[in-house]
């Protein structure tokens, strides 16, 4: 049996890391990656762990684009056009439009004569 050098550092036992054999360095790895489950590449080759180890982003896209096979309001309306759907967003979004109208928030009107004035003053 080989006999490992020992020495005192701030009162423990230390032992050389270059005292140790490199096979048992490697079944301390081994047995290290097994437990903590994570893999065990000695060779250093390119195995791809890093990226089958990432979480999947198609859970998360599914989930911020919504479900696609979900029917929307208007894919409903075209699918059916003999019946009358209200749509409550639609409903609110033309309460805000006309309640801004009101108080003067809406979009300015558009001239009628002003396309005509612009084409003769380039010219």
């Amino acid at each position: 049996m080989a006999q490992h050098h020992l020495e005192t550092r701030q009162g423990y036992w230390v032992q050389d890391v270059m005292s140790i054999p490199k096979e048992r360095l490697q079944q301390v790895a081994q047995i290290s990656a097994r437990i903590f489950d994570q893999c065990y590449n000695p060779s250093g080759a390119r195995i791809g762990t890093k990226i089958l180890t990432k979480r999947l982003r198609g859970p998360a896209m599914v989930q911020y684009y919504g479900n696609p096979d979900l029917l929307r309001f208007r894919q409903l309306k075209s699918l059916y056009p003999g019946f009358k759907f209200t749509d409550p967003e639609e409903q609110y979004r033309l309460q805000m439009v006309d309640s801004r109208k009101r108080r003067g928030k809406g979009a300015p009107t558009k001239k009628k004569e002003a396309s005509t004035d612009t084409k003769k003053k380039r010219k």
